[in-house]
């Protein structure tokens, strides 16, 4: 990717990397992205998402082009929502990070490598898809936007027939103390089988299980969850064992693991109408 690449300019279409169908909801779109101005644009929408308004701490090369950037962006495909402006221009409104084995072979291991033991899912077999980086402008934090970005994780997945989502979901902040209930119920209610669970590294294990299961409210706890975080729940996924401390990102974040049977059988019905129950 060049860094001198031009931003968006109007009247130009976006072309998707794969086909995946129409994935379309009034002036809101979904594709993978093909060129580079577009995945910029994503960079910029995840800076001003995770630096500015989240408190994340840039590196001088970061703060100074506004672009939230690692070497994983050259290797991802990069899912974005984009909303189609009067004057034919686009705006880059939702992202997602997407990483398959094809593409980790290239740079040599996932994201989630970096804070998880995920030897068991590497060790799956099948296509295995690697989730992150998932980010939407504030201005469009609604169902639509949400709905076009499980639609098209849904047609990807079926595109390239993954049989396992997995990566890392984040609490705000770097406190789990703040979270202790939710984690708690994360850890009681939906650890992953030892077949597919990822566990946090050694030296940045940090304990999930900080209240007795029978001092949970369940229903207030997964209503403390982040969104994204009661979306995967919601495809029956699982949760890591540990969480980890992200002081550069300023969260706590937890491993998520997804088998896929689920996001499948809901694209199918209706185009992921179904998938977009998150509150």
């Amino acid at each position: 990717m060049s860094p001198l690449a031009p931003t968006i300019s109007p009247m130009t279409k976006p072309q998707s990397l794969y086909n995946l169908g129409e994935l379309k909801a009034g002036n809101l779109e979904v594709f993978i992205a093909s060129r580079d101005e577009d995945i910029i644009e994503s960079q910029k929408l995840r800076y001003r998402v995770f630096f500015e308004e989240m408190g994340a701490l840039a590196t001088p090369e970061i703060r100074a082009t506004k672009r939230d950037m690692d070497k994983f962006d050259d290797v991802c495909d990069h899912l974005l929502v984009v909303a189609h402006q009067p004057d034919g221009d686009i705006k880059v409104v939702g992202t997602y990070r997407l990483l398959r084995r094809e593409g980790m072979k290239k740079i040599g291991h996932f994201y989630s490598a970096s804070e998880y033991n995920i030897s068991a899912i590497e060790n799956y077999p099948g296509e295995i898809l690697e989730v992150g980086r998932s980010c939407v402008d504030p201005e469009y934090r609604n169902r639509a936007v949400m709905q076009l970005l499980w639609r098209g994780i849904g047609a990807y997945v079926m595109r390239f027939n993954i049989a396992l989502m997995f990566g890392c979901a984040s609490f705000h902040g770097i406190d789990p103390k703040e979270h202790a209930m939710a984690l708690s119920y994360l850890h009681h209610y939906h650890l992953a089988p030892e077949n597919l669970r990822s566990k946090a590294l050694p030296e940045r294990y940090v304990e999930m299980n900080l209240m007795p299961k029978e001092k949970i409210n369940v229903k207030a706890a997964f209503s403390s969850l982040p969104a994204l975080i009661k979306g995967y729940l919601r495809l029956s996924g699982y949760i890591g064992s540990g969480a980890v401390i992200d002081k550069e990102y300023n969260t706590v974040d937890v491993g998520i693991v997804v088998k896929t049977d689920l996001v499948t059988e809901k694209y199918a019905q209706r185009y992921g109408k179904g998938m977009s129950e998150i509150s």
